[in-house]
């Protein structure tokens, strides 16, 4: 008997402000639980930190730029095969509830059936959604910037703005009804329930804030010397988020003890409805053949390195929660230390469905690995010095950006301009750029070496900028 597969997605979610990633807060005793009893991957990351593109890389297996998926305007081929259709070759219903961020005609890529689709950003193709242009010079987003460093101020303009909180209780609405219909003698089925939260701006009642008003969060602080830190792509994003007209409101102590109470109290809204699905699946028997797995497209930077929203290669915005749960099948309580990212989803699903992929894909089934019984076959399962890749071509940059981590070191790329190392195990918070430290000489060289060969950044940056310059074309055709 085929398991049920649910995927439960945030969006914008920090894996280290949950518990089971070492967080105080309490704001995800729901999904604790679920790593308590299942596996837990440590280092996950997205491909691309950025919503449309991370959610297409996952869903294809695929880097961005093989299927030019570059930003949040973009779409894909209906003709790429995604992990649904995986499914749906081994007998699933392949059902999408809520957000899934793509772009173009096709909204389905492989889904069956999609629920409480009015509630996601994109519907259908929009002409008139601005491109991003890499030629232009440096500047805040010009698509508007009230979504961008001003939302993370507290202002009485979000006090009731519930524009995310209320699009997730109707997707909430709808999971609970199709789950309240399932019984476990149906098919199976692949379910993907995709929330907001705790995607900016930042709203949450009153009385869920004030859940964490006596919590002890250790908040973000930077050097006095950080804007001498930041690198190329940073003054890029920076700029494009309107970082510097905010910086100082943003990182006032009383604001961030405002942004995190509420971006928790976002967080616990999201696993109290994680919650509810958990609760239904074991009341209606269908827990003990379904495998449950929660992540986020990426994170946000919430202010670590005086940054906001994502779009860079920072821990806080490129790392992901990856939750698998699978009762008497998974050991309970693994935590997993190496390398992982949301490519290996789509292989990961295909062996769980029993089917194969359609080509070799750059993924690697994490299946060995939550089914290890031993620390020998969790080796076996995942390289200690796996190189994980993550790209960024989207929106406030004007190059290709790429990134290469292998155990606690990042390597990060910005063609024709300049290159960043980490050694994440001395500098968690990625402050000390050691890209001309002779110490690391040899990693370096590697990691460079590995993104060369895993792209072509010349390529890359000539099919992006034609991208926009047809985006841009046909949107001036559609203004006349």
């Amino acid at each position: 008997m085929k398991p049920n597969v649910v995927l439960i997605m945030a969006d914008s979610l920090a894996p280290q402000l949950m518990g089971s990633y070492g967080s105080t807060a309490g704001a995800t005793p729901n999904l604790d639980a679920l790593a308590q009893n299942g596996v837990i991957f440590d280092r996950a990351y997205c491909n691309s930190p950025l919503c449309t593109p991370s959610r297409a890389s996952m869903m294809t297996g695929r880097y961005v730029s093989e299927i030019g998926a570059y930003d949040n305007v973009s779409s894909f081929s209906s003709e790429v095969p995604t992990l649904n259709h995986a499914f749906k070759r081994a007998g699933y219903q392949t059902v999408l509830i809520g957000k899934m961020h793509f772009g173009g005609y096709d909204q389905y890529h492989g889904f069956d059936q999609r629920l409480a689709m009015e509630t996601d950003y994109s519907t259908g193709y929009n002409p008139l959604r601005p491109p991003y242009d890499w030629t232009l010079p440096s500047a805040p987003n010009p698509g508007g910037g009230a979504w961008m460093a001003a939302s993370y101020v507290n202002d009485k303009a979000w006090d009731n703005y519930t524009h995310h909180w209320d699009r997730d209780a109707a997707i909430h609405k709808e999971a609970i009804r199709f789950f309240s219909e399932k019984n476990d003698n149906d098919p199976p089925f692949f379910c993907c329930v995709s929330y907001h939260h705790p995607h900016n701006p930042f709203y949450a009642p009153k009385e869920i804030r004030e859940r964490f008003r006596e919590n002890n969060f250790t908040l973000p602080s930077v050097p006095s010397d950080m804007n001498d830190r930041y690198g190329i792509m940073d003054k890029w994003l920076n700029d494009f988020h309107s970082q510097p007209e905010y910086f100082d409101r943003i990182m006032a102590a009383d604001n961030l003890r405002w942004l995190y109470e509420t971006y928790c109290g976002m967080v616990y809204d999201l696993d109290c409805h994680a919650g509810e699905i958990i609760k239904l699946l074991k009341a209606k028997g269908l827990d003990k053949n379904t495998i449950i797995v929660f992540t986020s497209d990426h994170g946000d930077m919430l202010g670590h390195r005086g940054m906001v929203q994502k779009r860079c290669f920072y821990e806080y915005s490129v790392r992901t929660p990856l939750i698998f749960s699978y009762p008497d099948h998974f050991p309970a309580g693994l935590r997993v230390k190496q390398t992982v990212s949301l490519l290996d989803l789509f292989p990961t699903f295909a062996s769980l469905a029993g089917t194969s992929v359609p080509q070799e894909l750059p993924g690697i089934s994490l299946l060995p690995e939550a089914a290890a019984k031993s620390e020998i076959k969790r080796l076996q399962g995942i390289p200690d010095g796996r190189i994980v890749f993550a790209e960024y071509l989207g929106e406030g940059v004007h190059a290709p950006c790429f990134m290469a981590v292998a155990g606690n070191y990042k390597y990060i790329r910005v063609h024709g301009f300049e290159e960043m190392f980490f050694d994440l195990e001395n500098d968690p918070e990625e402050l000390e750029n050691q890209i001309a430290s002779h110490k690391y000489s040899g990693i370096i060289g590697e990691l460079r070496s590995s993104v060369l060969k895993q792209f072509n950044p010349d390529a890359i940056a000539v099919q992006a900028l034609e991208n926009q310059r047809n985006r841009n074309y046909i949107l001036e055709a559609h203004k006349k």
